[in-house]
C-alpha cells in the first residue's frame, strides 16, 4: 500500500472533489481496488467521507481554539476577582485571620520583617555569585565591553600572480586581562 505525503486539508479536499468529478465523468461500471470491487457511487461515497471527516476535524479545531481563548479570558477575570477578594478579606479580618482565609482556601500573607545585617550581606553575596555564574552584566557594564583591533593588513590580489602567504597576526592582550585556553 502506498502512502501519501502530508498535505493541507484544503489540498486534500480539492483532490477528493476532483476525483469525484472524474468518477462522474468517466466511470460507468464497477472498479476493483486492491481486490475489492467498488461501484461509482461507492467510490464517490468513500472520497466524500474523507471530505466530511476533514470538515468535522476543522470545526472541532476551531471550537477548541475558541474554547481555549474563552478559558483565558474568564480565567483573567476570575483571577482578578480572587486577588481582590483576598485583599478584602485581609482588610476586613486582619492579616492573621488564618481560620477565615482557610475557609476560602487561601493562606495568610507571609510576614516579612526587618532583615538583619547578616541576612542582607548574605543575600547580596548570593546575588553577586549568581550574576558571576550566569555571566550577566548590567547596561553600564555592557557599554564598557568593546572590541580591540590592533592592526589590519590587506594584500591586493592580482590576477595570475601567486598570492604570498603570511602568518596571521595575533594581537597581544592588554595588560591585566586573562586569556582562556581551550
Amino acid at each position: 500500500m502506498s502512502t501519501t505525503k502530508s498535505t493541507s486539508h484544503a489540498t486534500l479536499k480539492n483532490r477528493d472533489t476532483s476525483v469525484m468529478k472524474g468518477i462522474d465523468k468517466h466511470m460507468t461500471s464497477s472498479f476493483t481496488i486492491a481486490g475489492t470491487p467498488y461501484t461509482p457511487a461507492e467510490l464517490k461515497a468513500l472520497f466524500q467521507s474523507h471530505i466530511t471527516a476533514i470538515e468535522a476535524s476543522d470545526a472541532l479545531r476551531k471550537s477548541l481554539a475558541d474554547s481555549v481563548q474563552n478559558v483565558k479570558a474568564v480565567g483573567a477575570t476570575v483571577n482578578e476577582a480572587y486577588l481582590l477578594l483576598r485583599g478584602g478579606l485581609i482588610t476586613q479580618y486582619g492579616r492573621k485571620a488564618n481560620a477565615v482565609l482557610n475557609d476560602f482556601g487561601m493562606e495568610i500573607p507571609k510576614v516579612t520583617g526587618p532583615q538583619t545585617v547578616e541576612a542582607k550581606a548574605l543575600a547580596k553575596a548570593k546575588r553577586a555569585a549568581t550574576r558571576a555564574a550566569r555571566h550577566t552584566m548590567g547596561s553600564v557594564q555592557k557599554k564598557a565591553v568593546t572590541g580591540n583591533v590592533i592592526a589590519v593588513t590587506t594584500t591586493p590580489v592580482i590576477e595570475g600572480a601567486p598570492v604570498p602567504s603570511t602568518a596571521p597576526v595575533t594581537p597581544e592582550p592588554p595588560a591585566g586581562t586573562r586569556t582562556q585556553v581551550g
